[in-house]
């Protein structure tokens, strides 16, 4: 509460809608001090005292026209020094109400809103169990760093770890010979400092690599560098949370090789099932069917979808020609779901049915052109993305390691740690599902056959081993689980060499209560062709059900991956344009 009121009112002010009269931190008069006028000149060319123009001024909101002539004559610098203040001013009353509602709080319910920030402080040190309670921490991978007494530091604006205890950490054997301070792995890696340099050098493989890391810092006779520095070296993530100086190291590629350690037979599947002759070139037929009743008190109301593609497709993936047609028969529910949408939405799903798109890809070019029914104007036009040649990916295998660390590492997505705990508990949860102690293997000569069998309480047992649950013990896994829904999950798999021949998987889930629910997914593979059904069905709701089938067999015929010489095209940015999209 104390967050929103805090940023709604600090807006407000920002934004001239709460003027200074109502700020709680009066605004001084400083017009003899600027010469009687009320007008900063001199500054105002340059190096402008920002707390001296907004005193002068005030809200920009509240400014007369004669203040907004005079302040034409600012420069960019003076203009933002301005804001700075006016900034600063905000915060000071976002501050002030902050201490006052929690005084008049105090005064009324007899107990504080909430605690000085130096106690909410240190409480929230304690639950992280930070080393350092004081002072700076270091986080690597989501463990906290201990560097017994030479504790990180800042230093001159910048934030020091120390050398030894850094790289020892990190599994290096740290050495002091000549003046110099040597970090070395067995993988012939190694960091190297010299008394009295100011260079910080490293290699990566046979590329030697240095980075300027200033005077070093000496203590005690220990020597420490700046952690950004150190984390570069060995290619870390670094993140700086301020609010509790607290420094986030991530290594995400030993992240995805812990994750991968325990995927072994799945990873060895998803290879084996995207195993391909990169250059063969496949004719491909895919069906997908999808069906939903509505249950009424005296009839069902029943709506359909199919969607059904054929096209040419390089066993690499980096050349396409396919198209896809959608049908859809909104049947009875026309009258009752569907005639509560908005005109133009009602519009669109009558269109979409019979709708066309086709797609023609060259990864090798960077292009990808696509044409569509919709809307009809541009049914007989191409659209074009044309750019740089994607870089061919087929030597890195697709395994969960890498899935997962690519979904989490994402710019923006997770901050301060988070990403890492997310990926973390993730990887547990796989695993409690479809981890290596969960598959039985055999094989006989070039034959491999993997086996996994799961139920509702196969997996609790599994996940309060992994202390996914409150409590490990097998009795309170059992007593956490007796609401919990009744899952039956089968997976059978047969692969001969590194290539998948068979596949075959079952899944039901059935939650009780008063609407039972249950959902069922089957899928097999055979060779290059799959298929499979799902069904969702609410007893007294109504149920969807859905169908799917891909065949695919090598042929000679060639891919056209562009359109043809006599077909119209147009960029992509034309065609949003010129449907108002942009």
């Amino acid at each position: 509460m104390k967050r929103r009121l805090s940023l709604c009112l600090s807006a407000a002010v920002l934004l001239g809608m709460v003027p200074a009269q109502a700020a709680a931190v009066a605004v001084p008069d400083v017009t003899d001090a600027l010469g009687g006028t009320g007008v900063v000149v001199v500054e105002a060319q340059g190096g402008a005292d920002g707390q001296a123009l907004f005193d002068a001024y005030g809200p920009w909101n509240t400014w007369t026209e004669e203040q907004r002539q005079e302040a034409a004559g600012w420069s960019e610098d003076a203009w933002w020094s301005y804001w700075g203040a006016y900034e600063s001013h905000a915060w000071a009353l976002v501050d002030q109400y902050d201490t006052d509602l929690n005084g008049w709080y105090t005064d009324y319910y007899g107990e504080p809103l909430w605690g000085d920030e130096d106690s909410y402080l240190d409480e929230l040190r304690e639950e992280l169990g930070l080393p350092y309670p004081d002072g700076i921490n270091v986080n690597w991978n989501g463990t906290w760093m201990d560097f017994g007494s030479c504790a990180p530091r800042a230093v001159s604006g910048r934030t020091l770890v120390p050398f030894r205890g850094f790289y020892e950490a990190a599994g290096a054997k740290v050495s002091y010979e000549k003046g110099t301070l040597t970090a070395a792995w067995e993988d012939g890696t190694t960091v190297t400092l010299a008394a009295g340099d100011t260079v910080l050098r490293w290699n990566q493989g046979e590329k030697l690599l240095e980075e300027e890391v200033g005077e070093p810092y000496i203590e005690d006779g220990r020597v420490y560098l700046p952690v950004r520095a150190a984390a570069r070296t060995l290619g870390l993530e670094v993140e700086w949370d301020d609010y509790l100086s607290l420094v986030y190291l991530t290594d995400w590629e030993s992240l995805r090789e812990e994750v991968d350690s325990h995927f072994t037979h799945l990873n060895a599947l998803l290879a084996a099932a995207s195993a391909y002759e990169a250059d063969t070139v496949y004719e491909s037929e895919t069906s997908f069917q999808l069906s939903g009743t509505l249950y009424g008190e005296k009839k069902h109301d029943t709506a359909s979808l199919a969607l059904t593609g054929e096209g040419l497709y390089r066993g690499d993936g980096r050349a396409v020609d396919a198209s896809l047609t959608l049908d859809l028969d909104a049947g009875g529910m026309e009258e009752t779901l569907f005639s509560q949408l908005p005109d133009q939405a009602a519009d669109l799903l009558q269109q979409l049915s019979g709708a066309r798109l086709e797609v023609r890809m060259d990864a090798d070019e960077g292009n990808l052109y696509f044409r569509s029914s919709l809307p009809e104007a541009y049914q007989d036009t191409w659209v074009a993305l044309e750019g740089d040649p994607l870089p061919d990916v087929a030597g890195e295998p697709l395994t969960i390691g890498t899935l997962l660390t690519t979904f989490y590492q994402s710019d923006g997505l997770y901050s301060y740690g988070y990403g890492v705990a997310a990926l973390q508990e993730s990887s547990l949860w796989l695993q409690a599902l479809l981890g290596d102690e969960n598959f039985r293997v055999t094989r006989s000569g070039e034959r491999t056959v993997y086996t996994l069998e799961q139920t509702t309480l196969t997996i609790g047992k599994r996940a309060g081993e992994l202390g996914l649950l409150e409590e490990g013990s097998l009795l309170d896994t059992l007593s956490a689980l007796g609401s919990a829904p009744d899952v039956s999950f089968s997976l059978r798999a047969e692969c001969s060499g590194e290539k998948l021949t068979s596949a075959a998987l079952d899944l039901r889930i059935r939650a009780e209560g008063t609407n039972p629910v249950e959902f069922t997914l089957t899928a097999r593979r055979d060779g290059q062709n799959a298929e499979g059904t799902l069904a969702l069905a609410g007893r007294y709701l109504g149920r969807v059900d859905g169908a799917w089938k891909v065949d695919s067999v090598p042929t000679q015929a060639a891919i056209p991956t562009a359109p043809g010489e006599k077909d119209e095209v147009i960029p992509l940015w034309t065609w949003l344009e010129e449907l108002d999209l942009i």
